[in-house]
């Protein structure tokens, strides 16, 4: 994990507002300043289904006592660099981008004013959330395409640059429900400086601004980390040694991914891990 944000970051592994645990969304808004100072903008650009998504998302920090609720309804760049758009983000204490299509959320975003002021008030201490296909926004690089299923396939699994809010993460949601650990897999391979992190439906996961991640939630989440990992038979051309200066690739052309090394973290409610040291933190 880079420079991660000054802000706290909340990842929700998605199921929709009204399906996550309300210990992460209680803890969503007392991040952002408490239900009465809180001021909370939703962004539902990654869903085609507006209305509905704001009007969940909506009920659900209504549910929290939240006062302050703006939506921010981007559908083009055009919207996104609104004078309007911009002071609605220079006045939130925290923002959340809802679940849908995580590519449909950085094409219209990309390039934009509202990322760079976005990444600038995450750096100055905005609380940025996301639930499912918003989670998985916020990470760099961001898987858009590709089934669990054929993981091991040379390029079956698709990923683009990301908002990088939470830079040198790979987030992946709806884990266990929709059997997505091993979309991550190809990635790490590919990236043995970028933690995989995989979160179930209901469980959530806060980020400190000093790199240290606690879960919430009923569920599980995961976390992949492939720093130390190698071709199961050993170093071929183009692959990659422990320490080696050449890039990592997911797979050879027309060979399927081998890796070994690999360490796997499980973590249930209440357990924390350091994004930075890459490590379990106890006590």
């Amino acid at each position: 994990m880079t420079s991660p944000s000054s802000g706290w970051t909340v990842l929700m592994g998605g199921s929709g507002a009204e399906g996550m645990d309300r210990s992460i969304m209680h803890r969503f808004v007392e991040l952002a300043g408490g239900a009465v100072d809180a001021r909370v903008a939703i962004v539902p650009t990654a869903s085609e289904q507006r209305a509905d998504t704001i009007e969940r998302y909506e009920n659900a920090f209504e549910l929290e006592d939240v006062h302050h609720i703006e939506v921010l309804d981007i559908r083009t760049h055009h919207h996104a660099d609104q004078p309007e758009t911009l002071q609605a983000l220079e006045d939130a204490t925290a923002i959340m981008f809802t679940g849908g299509d995580q590519l449909r959320l950085l094409s219209i975003l990309e390039g934009t004013r509202f990322v760079d002021e976005l990444r600038r008030r995450s750096r100055d201490g905005l609380v940025v959330g996301g639930s499912s296909a918003g989670a998985m926004a916020l990470g760099d690089p961001v898987i858009v395409r590709g089934e669990p299923t054929l993981f091991y396939e040379p390029g079956a699994i698709s990923q683009v640059p990301g908002l990088a809010i939470v830079p040198g993460v790979t987030v992946d949601t709806h884990l266990v429900a929709r059997g997505r650990l091993t979309r991550l897999l190809p990635v790490v391979a590919a990236r043995p400086d970028a933690l995989g992190v995989g979160i179930e439906e209901g469980s959530g996961l806060t980020m400190s601004p000093d790199g240290l991640a606690t879960v919430f939630g009923p569920g599980v989440v995961c976390i992949v980390d492939g720093a130390a990992a190698a071709p199961a038979g050993g170093p071929r051309p183009g692959g990659v040694r422990p320490g080696g200066g050449e890039e990592r690739r997911s797979t050879d052309h027309g060979r399927a991914l081998s890796l070994t090394g690999l360490q796997l973290h499980v973590l249930a409610a209440g357990d924390r891990f350091d994004l930075r040291g890459r490590r379990v933190v106890y006590g």
